[in-house]
């Protein structure tokens, strides 16, 4: 095989190798990725099948005792609505009304963040319990965010499921 007319020559960038930090292995190896088990929504009867879901934080204090159930299902439901609900843009409309605008779901699930955005409370502390259940920020800074007690955290879902009904 021949090497690159750059390389030939001793000029230009150096070739970097490709490496990818995509895909369930590398992000299972990164630690970022759990394997698991669940009920595939295709066949509700059939056995259990094998999935991969991302590593978020709420999910380790739940392993560690620290949030309920009820928590754990409220942070579940408010990141599934997060991101059902992602690019919706509320009262746009197309020429005519048709075909523009947020499809039901996203209607839905707006609907469903906006009660519990009520009950967790102030626009700050709804920003930084976006940020926890989602792992980063606007930004894209991943962890933890700064200023949120562990505690907070823990009332502000408890508010949430008790919304829900959970």
């Amino acid at each position: 095989m021949n090497p690159p007319r750059a390389a030939k020559r001793g000029r230009g960038r150096p070739e970097k190798p490709i490496e990818p930090d995509f895909g369930p292995i590398q992000g299972l190896l990164a630690g970022r990725v759990l394997l698991g088990y669940r009920t595939d929504p295709e066949a509700p009867s059939a056995p259990a099948i094998r999935a991969a879901s991302r590593k978020v934080i709420y999910h380790q204090l739940w392993v560690i005792g620290f949030l309920t159930d009820e928590h754990h299902e409220a942070a579940d439901r408010y990141l599934h609505r997060l991101e059902v609900a992602d690019g919706a843009k509320v009262g746009m409309r197309g020429s005519g009304g048709a075909g523009y605008g947020p499809i039901m779901a996203q209607v839905a699930a707006l609907a469903d963040l906006r009660l519990a955005d009520a009950a967790i409370g102030s626009r700050f502390l709804v920003a930084q319990i976006r940020m926890a259940i989602v792992g980063k920020d606007d930004a894209g800074n991943e962890g933890w965010p700064p200023g949120l007690k562990p505690k907070a955290f823990r009332d502000a879902l408890g508010r949430v499921a008790t919304v829900w009904g959970m």
